[in-house]
């Protein structure tokens, strides 16, 4: 059964030093770099680096939950954005169903080749081919591949960045099991937010019975446009409306998201989208860690975790 929920933005500036954060910031073009909030100008270094500690302190938090379950396998869910699929073929929803995946963890920033930093994370495979199976009998037709071949931008850097940027910072061994399973979070058309959180419920039911131990991670968001018009503001009382809803145990009302077209809404910040199917599978009280408006990470970074739950 899933008894373990956890969730975390993966910007990728998170996983940069804080030496490098400023180029992350001036990828943005010069325009926007000067219409950003002054709130964007007080990042000093020092502020960038307490930013990277607490980070580092949150990831550990959930390494911790992740540890005291000791799960038999946790699924990842979250955005694929060109790296595993191409407009020749982007899935609403996607499992991955070999044997493992392989990807580089380090961010394009770091600048170094992509061989070098270079993880592979075995999967799960007898339980992925049951959800598929089990999926398609509760009327979710799940696209599903089991080639690791990526069709996107950049092959040579492997599966999604949501699986590999976080994975050691939750994993250090890479010794649990992955699920895969990805969503399209940025081009439309995309999922709904109602049709996330049945999937989410349809995860939980599937795997009620199941004797493994599982985890779900959701990887992405919260809000952020990282290369749109919108690079570098962060909408603040939106991200604190939906971490309210998980400390609440509210998340049904997230449900409600992307109903109308905002420009808000658009970009990044549909990676939300992960958070409601880990939300709708852990439907319990859950813990926010921290929320971090980081402006030269373009991205409101929240961390949060539904804790060890069970049937009994």
């Amino acid at each position: 059964m899933i008894g373990l929920g956890l969730a975390s933005s993966h910007a990728p500036a998170m996983f940069c030093p804080p030496e490098l954060w400023p180029k992350v910031y001036d990828a943005i073009p010069d325009y926007m770099k000067d219409s950003q909030p002054h709130t964007a100008r007080l990042e000093t270094p020092d502020v960038i680096a307490s930013y990277v500690k607490r980070i580092e302190a949150a990831f550990g938090v959930l390494r911790e939950q992740l540890e005291a379950y000791r799960p038999d396998a946790i699924i990842f869910v979250g955005d694929d954005q060109e790296d595993m699929f191409d407009e020749r073929c982007n899935p609403a929803m996607c499992l991955y169903t070999g044997d493992e995946v392989w990807g580089s963890e380090a961010p394009f920033y770091v600048e170094r080749p992509p061989i070098e930093s270079r993880i592979h994370l075995p999967v799960h495979k007898e339980l992925a081919g049951h959800l598929l199976e089990e999926l398609l009998v509760a009327g979710f037709d799940m696209a599903s591949t089991s080639v690791m071949k990526p069709l996107g931008r950049h092959p040579e850097r492997g599966t999604s960045h949501m699986i590999v940027y976080p994975a050691k910072r939750l994993v250090p061994k890479l010794d649990v099991p992955i699920i895969p399973l990805y969503l399209n979070c940025y081009f439309p058309p995309l999922p709904t937010a109602a049709r996330c959180w049945q999937l989410g419920e349809a995860l939980a039911r599937i795997l009620s019975d199941r004797k493994e131990r599982i985890a779900i991670y959701a990887s992405g968001g919260l809000s952020h446009d990282p290369t749109g018009p919108r690079a570098g503001w962060i909408d603040t009382p939106l991200d604190q409306w939906i971490l309210d809803r998980i400390a609440t145990n509210r998340g049904r009302d997230l449900q409600q998201l992307f109903t109308m077209d905002s420009a808000t809404m658009r970009g990044g910040t549909g990676e939300i989208r992960a958070w409601i199917v880990a939300a709708a599978a852990c439907q319990w009280k859950g813990e926010v860690v921290d929320y971090i408006p980081a402006h030269h990470a373009k991205t409101g970074i929240g961390f949060a975790y539904w804790p060890q739950h069970s049937k009994d």
